[in-house]
């Protein structure tokens, strides 16, 4: 891929530009940068564009296809045996299951931190979300937010926003392009590992924070990023995802509760093991269930109506 930092004026590039022939199928669907970026570039991590609103930037990274190899998602049974509160085992050999090949079909663009209070605001002009935590800092995680909320107030607004030109792009990430990002090329509990380090997430350690903690949630990039540049995939905030709950994500089956929404990645208000990265939640009950523990990270799609996983 192009070494050097790109920015406008510089014209569009083509697949030829960043990658060979034979590698092509790797390269953002319509070319690079995408319509909606005010600022693009590549770096250690891959290429990243940048998503302006208003008074609030997120960057977004290109996370490439998997290719026909795909990736392995899933735990083995002796990371699930290797939780020692019997209810989270029970919950995790339950839900999760042995890793299964799963191809990633399409690459897509990631924000590359969960949606801060900040960018909230911007986009939904609400003052009431994510205000326990956000008053000591606009850039943590917005908490307090519905998986409704987030569909509806946010990604609903910035869809409607024409000079974006993101319509029909603008998601959530599913349950495996999730986890897909959070692995980012490894197979360990932790992007990092398989034990924990609390130098490198947030999440509850002692076993003794409760609801009216007063650290919480921490800025968002306190940590440094996994391979991909994506930062607080373990930790911080639960992540809403795209797919309604079944008990088991390598399974088809009956669909009990159709407003249960899959959350992802663990919180500061939880365990270690509750932010593993094959680690599965749900809304328990509702699309319109918020607390203090939820936020998101939001996807955009290379091209309009592109089916992904």
């Amino acid at each position: 891929m192009v070494g050097t930092l790109i920015r406008k004026p510089l014209g569009k590039l083509m697949k030829w530009d960043l990658w060979p022939f034979d590698q092509q199928w790797r390269a953002p669907v319509g070319d690079f940068p995408p319509a909606w970026a005010s600022a693009w570039g590549d770096d250690k991590y891959g290429l990243w564009a940048d998503l302006e609103i208003n008074d609030a930037t997120q960057r977004m990274r290109w996370i490439e296809p998997s290719g026909a190899e795909g990736f392995w998602m899933g735990s083995p049974q002796a990371e699930r045996d290797a939780i020692e509160d019997k209810d989270i085992r029970d919950w995790a050999n339950k839900t999760e299951h042995e890793p299964a090949c799963v191809v990633v079909r399409d690459g897509f663009w990631l924000a590359d931190t969960p949606c801060t209070l900040k960018l909230w605001r911007a986009v939904t002009g609400k003052g009431s979300e994510g205000i326990f935590f956000g008053l000591k800092s606009y850039e943590r995680p917005v908490e307090e937010v519905s998986w409704t909320s987030v569909m509806v107030d946010f990604l609903g607004r910035v869809a409607q926003m024409k000079d974006l030109a993101v319509d029909g792009r603008l998601c959530l990430p599913t349950e495996a392009e999730w986890e897909y990002a959070a692995r980012a090329g490894t197979r360990t509990a932790y992007w990092w590992g398989d034990t924990w380090d609390h130098q490198l997430a947030n999440a509850d350690v002692a076993g003794e924070r409760g609801w009216r903690d007063l650290t919480g949630t921490l800025p968002v990039k306190h940590f440094p990023p996994n391979p991909w540049g994506l930062y607080d995939m373990h930790g911080n905030v639960w992540e809403w995802c795209a797919d309604k709950w079944q008990e088991s994500s390598n399974i088809n089956q009956t669909y009990n509760h159709l407003d249960d929404r899959v959350l992802r990645g663990g919180s500061w208000l939880h365990p270690p093991v509750r932010a593993r990265a094959a680690c599965r939640s749900k809304g328990w009950g509702h699309v319109y269930g918020a607390s203090r523990c939820r936020g998101f990270r939001f996807a955009l799609r290379s091209s309009i109506g592109q089916d992904v996983q």
